[in-house]
């Protein structure tokens, strides 16, 4: 049976339901665990014909795993942007991060930029008061080095080109949209200082642009042109940490329906989890999910795959009774002799489970 400190992990809930530390989590389709890819013209409107956000095998090896997050302007559009955003951590207030770090890998640039790390944050409930309530906040490795930025930040190697590097944004050097953190380029102070100005601010997801936690490349010159990774990037909150490890896709090919009959009495599933191989939507859908409720996903955020137990199972958010639910759902393949199985679990607190009294699951 699956349990709701499950889910929490799943699904990237707030990170105080999230039950332990060092968590690592893999990202390898857009929307999942948070993350949203996002490619903008030079005013930062959307426009896809400005670059691509794709997840890839190396450059090298990378940190973790076999993969990463590929940024790239596409020639004479440098002025645009590449970015990968997360939603997962609005209201976090910067006072209780504890944790940022990343891994970057530069192929192509204007001969300093590498993929930088941003923050979107309101700040008028600390004194003073950002212009308008908000700010922007930089992290970029080409001002980490000795000679360039505060003496309050910890200075790290200098970028190097075709190399996996590890960057501390944490306790490294940032500027701002506002000028609080100097003007920018070498002119740049510590996190801390922005902290103590106001000790109330948080992240926030502004409209339209998919998150206000962002790794990115671009918005320079339109004869620029980007072509960044990035790998193993770190969040921590408090107590808790979890690293997004980015991988290139696996398609598989899951899909399903039946009744089930559990516990508390008999339900209904249907489910579709190839839409990578056959074009459509994943979806998890039931008519009556065992407690004479329906659900339908309105999103799903990750198909994971158990080979060993043939298992799938998928994550995401939709609506039962009219009402929004994460959900964690399982499901068994069907053998040749075995009738399989599935599993709910729905952050409103219902869980059900139990083996098919008909219908089929498919996994390969």
């Amino acid at each position: 049976m699956i349990v709701l400190a499950t889910l929490s992990l799943f699904l990237g809930l707030p990170l105080h339901s999230v039950g332990a530390s060092g968590n690592i989590l893999v990202v390898s389709s857009d929307g999942q665990h948070g993350w949203h890819s996002l490619v903008t013209d030079g005013s930062g409107n959307p426009d896809s014909t400005f670059g691509s956000v794709t997840f890839v095998t190396g450059p090298g090896t990378p940190p973790l795993g076999t993969g990463s997050l590929r940024l790239q302007t596409f020639a004479g559009k440098g002025d645009g942007s590449a970015q990968m955003r997360n939603t997962n951590f609005a209201g976090v207030k910067l006072s209780d991060i504890t944790n940022l770090t990343y891994w970057a890998y530069s192929a192509m640039n204007n001969g300093q930029q590498f993929p930088y790390f941003t923050l979107s944050v309101q700040c008028n409930g600390g004194a003073p008061a950002c212009p308008g309530g908000t700010d922007i906040l930089f992290f970029e490795p080409p001002y980490q080095f000795p000679g360039a930025g505060d003496p309050s930040c910890a200075h790290q190697s200098p970028p190097v080109m075709f190399t996996w590097q590890r960057w501390d944004a944490f306790s490294g050097c940032w500027w701002d949209n506002n000028g609080e953190l100097g003007g920018g380029g070498i002119f740049t102070m510590s996190l801390s200082v922005f902290i103590n100005n106001h000790p109330n601010a948080a992240i926030y997801n502004p409209s339209n642009t998919k998150g206000g936690v962002r790794v990115a490349v671009g918005f320079a010159s339109p004869t620029d042109t980007f072509d960044g990774n990035v790998d193993a990037l770190t969040i921590g909150v408090t107590a808790q940490k979890i690293t997004y490890n980015f991988e290139p896709p696996t398609c598989k090919e899951a899909d399903g329906n039946g009744d089930f009959h559990s516990g508390q009495g008999e339900g209904n599933f249907k489910f579709d989890g190839d839409g990578c191989k056959d074009g459509d939507n994943d979806n998890v859908q039931s008519t009556n999910r065992g407690d004479g409720q329906d659900f339908q996903s309105t999103q799903v955020d990750s198909i994971q795959y158990n080979d060993l137990g043939n298992t799938v199972t998928i994550t995401g958010v939709g609506t039962s009774n009219c009402l929004q639910v994460a959900f964690v759902f399982v499901a068994l393949e069907t053998g040749p002799t075995t009738p399989g199985w599935v599993s709910f679990a729905f952050s409103d607190g219902y869980t059900s489970a139990g083996t098919l009294i008909d219908g089929s699951i498919l996994l390969h």
